[in-house]
């Protein structure tokens, strides 16, 4: 895949640098780590897709696509995955203007996003940024925000 790309700290400002072209908080993440920008689509995978939670995870095919206006629809959001841990962590980051309210409001309200079911992430999304896992189990997930980005981080 031709979609992912170094994660690389910026020098002397201790921070990390993402290919959305921005800056994120530090993470306690070390060695190389591989980020992919993906699409997610939210909602309960045996619920066609409505509801709760993560549906389907697919990998961008281009990163040609221009950050305004790229909001598609309110079921799925642009984001960078970004492994961590040696492949054992993902993150999942999301910009917040390209978040639609319907997503804010029934997904990462309150600071949680809840999976009912198991996500399964595609084989080539896993390979793309060296995941040990592939798949992300039912849960309670913290969604923190950083700077005008949302990050929810999942073990595997």
């Amino acid at each position: 895949m031709k979609n992912y790309s170094t994660y690389q700290s910026v020098p002397g400002t201790g921070r990390l640098y993402d290919p959305f072209g921005n800056l994120l908080q530090p993470v306690r993440e070390t060695l190389t780590e591989k980020s992919l920008s993906c699409d997610v689509v939210f909602g309960s995978p045996s619920n066609d897709c409505r509801g709760t939670g993560i549906c389907k995870i697919t990998a961008r095919k281009s990163r040609t696509s221009t950050v305004s206006g790229s909001r598609r629809d309110c079921k799925s959001a642009k984001a960078l995955l970004i492994s961590g841990e040696n492949g054992r962590s993902l993150s999942m980051v999301f910009a917040r203007e390209l978040l639609c309210v319907h997503i804010w409001k029934n997904h990462l309200r309150h600071g949680v996003l809840v999976l009912n079911e198991p996500c399964k992430i595609p084989l080539d999304v896993s390979r793309a940024i060296n995941l040990k896992f592939h798949m992300i189990q039912p849960g309670q997930y913290k969604v923190e925000e950083l700077e005008g980005r949302y990050r929810i981080r999942f073990q595997g």
